[in-house]
């Protein structure tokens, strides 16, 4: 756990100390969510994951010997996490759109030193929509290596070491996320996509 910035309170929470594990889930509960959410795009699926990846690391945290970052361990935990919540999921499941009435965004993604004015806001509102009903069509794999790479800024080795995959395969994936994204993406923005 040398370099390890949360290393004094893993060894607490190692040790017993529930308020020490508490700290670390004040830390980094937001990180969670965000990670599980940007995989599962549901918010009541985020929240479950994110409880289970929490639950499970303090349940193993005496088996956590430092040889990554905690909190490159616990992205690990989570991303495993959110892709067996949708092993769960009904086969059937018809896809959520989601940008739904009453549905909220993440906290903590956009943040602007002005208050935005309402042509604005429906357009970010769209993007956010049209970005959300796009990710739906990567895989959970291609979605959790583009999720922590431009959401959460994991760099390639991170983000190899989080999911326990080659950096090829990092690289891999996060390339053909992107141009499957683009291909979506690209005609609804630029207003081509199908009518009604």
């Amino acid at each position: 756990m040398k370099g390890d910035p949360d290393g004094d309170l893993v060894r607490q929470a190692q040790a017993g100390s529930k308020a020490a594990f508490g700290k670390l889930v004040d830390r980094y509960y937001e990180m969670v969510y965000a990670v599980a959410y940007g995989i599962l795009n549901h918010h009541e699926e985020a929240r479950d994951a994110a409880q289970e990846a929490l639950l499970k690391a303090f349940r193993e945290i005496e088996r956590f010997q430092g040889q990554s970052k905690f909190k490159t361990w616990l992205y690990r935990i989570t991303v495993n996490a959110a892709i067996d919540q949708i092993r769960r999921r009904r086969p059937v499941e018809p896809i959520e759109m989601g940008g739904g009435e009453g549905e909220e965004e993440p906290r903590g993604h956009v943040v602007s030193d002005r208050a935005p004015g309402p042509r604005e806001q429906a357009s970010r509102a769209e993007l956010g929509r049209l970005i959300r009903e796009a990710l739906e069509h990567l895989s959970p794999e291609h979605r959790a290596v583009l999720i922590l790479r431009e959401w959460e800024g994991l760099s390639y080795e991170e983000i190899a070491e989080t999911l326990g995959i080659e950096m090829g395969t990092v690289m891999s994936r996060l390339f053909y996320a992107k141009k499957k994204l683009g291909e979506i993406l690209g005609p609804k923005i630029r207003g081509e996509g199908e009518k009604p």
